[in-house]
């Protein structure tokens, strides 16, 4: 079985079916909730593969009246074989990517679910420093940055969600007179949480445009 969605495809699928479920609760027309049903399981239908009967029977799993939490909860892990993962980094590897941290935090791989992620994100708590691994023109890039303490509600500069977010501000281009330009904006301090709910890559790239050091 090979994977033919991508993470932010497989967060849409998640929020299509949590909404199923919601729209369950608040309505109480059968014909309505027929009608809900029916649009949500044909915009997740446009992104599986036709044939592949994991994706069959997820979308039939999705038939029933009232779909409750916990029956959503066991279907959506249904479709990680066919997610492509985020890769799992060597520390060699990472270390290539932050050439300039000498003591780099390492993420803790073990608590990630790696179907889930379209980018990695990671805190490190001590020096306030939030690091970021994306990909960015058909590459994965490194980003380190100051991430503020203070957390406020507020929108995401990546996954465009209201939620707890932190400033992420990094420095962008140095001069030979000492001098620096920083920019930054605010993220998800949660970096998990976030690519739950990204669903569309494109202001990630539009971030990484911003926060990217500059030649």
């Amino acid at each position: 079985m090979n994977p033919t969605i991508t993470a932010y495809q497989y967060s849409y699928i998640t929020q299509q079916v949590n909404q199923l479920v919601s729209s369950y609760l608040a309505v109480n027309d059968k014909h309505m909730r027929q009608v809900i049903r029916d649009t949500t399981i044909e915009n997740i239908r446009q992104l599986l593969p036709e044939d592949e009967p994991l994706a069959k029977d997820f979308l039939t799993g999705l038939i029933p009246d009232r779909l409750s939490r916990k029956t959503a909860a066991e279907l959506l892990p249904m479709l990680e074989p066919l997610v492509f993962p985020f890769p799992t980094l060597s520390t060699k590897q990472l270390g290539k990517l932050f050439r300039k941290v000498k003591k780099l935090k390492q993420p803790e791989w073990s608590g990630l679910n790696l179907h889930t992620l379209t980018y990695l994100g990671w805190n490190d708590g001590g020096s306030q420093k939030k690091y970021l691994v994306a990909p960015f023109h058909d590459r994965l890039i490194g980003l380190q940055g100051d991430l503020a303490p203070e957390t406020v509600k507020g929108v995401c500069a990546i996954c465009q969600t209201i939620g707890n977010v932190a400033l992420f501000v990094s420095t962008t281009k140095r001069s030979g007179l000492g001098t620096y330009t920083r920019n930054g904006n605010y993220i998800c301090r949660d970096s998990a949480q976030c690519n739950r709910q990204l669903t569309d890559p494109q202001a990630l790239t539009d971030f990484i445009e911003v926060v990217q050091p500059k030649r």
